[in-house]
């Protein structure tokens, strides 16, 4: 009985332990176990009494926590940061429309200065006085000389010498010359005529002050012929400040254009020249009130001198004055004179104290105005001539001087 109860506890720890192993073997291939499990050991009472587990290796210790799973190491790669600047905010800058011309060019050459802008375009002063209306034309501003050709036109041509030379013609010519040089040095410059028509004297003076100049030259050539003497006659008028006193700037301007234009003349062989005692750099004023008697120099407030290059009505002088060597010489002297006045503190020559006296002629005189825009074409089929000028005079009561001879006053 005994050994049957023995064998039954044996045959039951048997099968316990048979259970034990299947149990152990169905946990190997079931894959790793998580780490957080326990481990199991078996006692030493199970089978093999050794306390080795079934493919373990002997004298190690089994894991029976399954293979460890070791997450992949990921490798994240580098961050780039790109910082996009905003683009810089956009200025719009509206440029403030130029100022309106004090003065034009119009379509057909003539110098005019500018009364207003207009809504269609400019209003405009004329040669002979008026204002009209016109479209446009070429800026003239910023410079730092007029020049004025004196006389001009059917009614004003000044005086003629004996050789048929006109002096209207003559003083444009020079004019011209005069401007060619003082471009060349780099001196601005602008004409009150730019061909044969009639100007007024308040127009060439209103001109020259709107442009703002430093200097107005006017141009001449005198008339009649006075004694005959070795030296230049040239004569330089200048202005006033009141009947005692000469206005400083115009002075050292007619000193100077006195000094290099003499000279200038002085290199000419064999020239009978004309003159009259007293020539130099004077004044002239008025019988009745001591004021400046030429419009040239009592009307502008730009510093102005009105030049007497010599006689046209002379022989000798008017064939000089009709070559081109005398345009050469005389316009290279008339610019030394004006960059001295610009850029030196030269004081000139020729200087006269005593003032001549002269009242000058204050008739009336015709004035024939000029286009200046290209008319329109008239219509196809049309014979109407295009539109011109009007030949109107001046005013009643115009203190315009007379038509042709010469503003020299008489010798005293």
């Amino acid at each position: 009985m005994l050994l049957f109860v023995l064998a039954v506890l044996v045959a039951a720890v048997a099968l316990i332990g048979a259970l034990l192993i299947g149990t152990s073997d169905r946990d190997d291939d079931s894959g790793p176990q998580p780490a957080e499990e326990p481990a199991t050991t078996a006692p030493d009472s199970r089978a093999g009494g050794n306390g080795d587990r079934p493919g373990g290796a002997s004298g190690s210790t089994p894991d029976v926590s399954g293979p460890t799973t070791v997450p992949p190491t990921t490798t994240e790669p580098p961050t780039t940061t790109t910082t996009t600047e905003p683009p810089p905010p956009t200025t719009t800058t509206t440029e403030p429309p130029p100022p309106p011309p004090v003065a034009l060019l119009t379509p057909t050459g003539i110098p005019v200065a500018v009364v207003e802008p207009t809504e269609n375009g400019y209003l405009v002063r004329t040669p002979c006085g008026d204002t009209v209306e016109i479209s446009g034309g070429e800026r003239i501003e910023g410079v730092q000389v007029v020049l004025d050709p004196g006389h001009g036109g059917p009614f004003e041509t000044g005086a003629v010498g004996p050789n048929g030379l006109v002096e209207r013609d003559l003083n444009l010519i020079l004019a011209d010359a005069v401007l060619q040089e003082l471009a060349d040095r780099g001196i601005t410059a602008a004409t009150t005529r730019t061909g044969d028509y009639s100007l007024y004297l308040s127009v060439r003076a209103d001109f020259a002050d709107a442009l703002g100049a430093a200097a107005l030259v006017s141009i001449h050539h005198n008339g009649p012929t006075w004694d005959i003497r070795e030296t230049p006659g040239a004569e330089v008028y200048v202005q006033s400040v009141s009947e005692e006193e000469a206005r400083a700037d115009s002075a050292r301007l007619g000193g100077l254009l006195y000094e290099e234009i003499t000279a200038a003349l002085s290199t000419f062989d064999g020239v009978q020249w004309s003159g009259l005692p007293d020539a130099g750099v004077l004044r002239v004023l008025r019988l009745t009130d001591g004021g400046d008697a030429y419009g040239m120099l009592s009307r502008p407030t730009t510093a102005s001198a009105l030049v007497e290059f010599g006689y046209i009505t002379n022989p000798s002088e008017a064939e000089i004055f009709a070559s081109e060597e005398y345009i050469a010489v005389a316009s290279r002297a008339t610019a030394d004179a004006i960059e001295a006045y610009l850029e030196t503190d030269r004081p000139g020559t020729g200087f006269v104290e005593t003032p001549r006296r002269f009242d000058p002629a204050g008739a009336p005189v015709e004035c024939a105005e000029m286009p200046l825009e290209l008319p329109e074409p008239p219509p196809e089929g049309s014979d109407e001539p295009p539109p011109g000028g009007t030949d109107e005079p001046p005013p009643e009561g115009s203190d315009e001087p007379p038509p042709g001879g010469s503003d020299e006053p008489p010798p005293e």
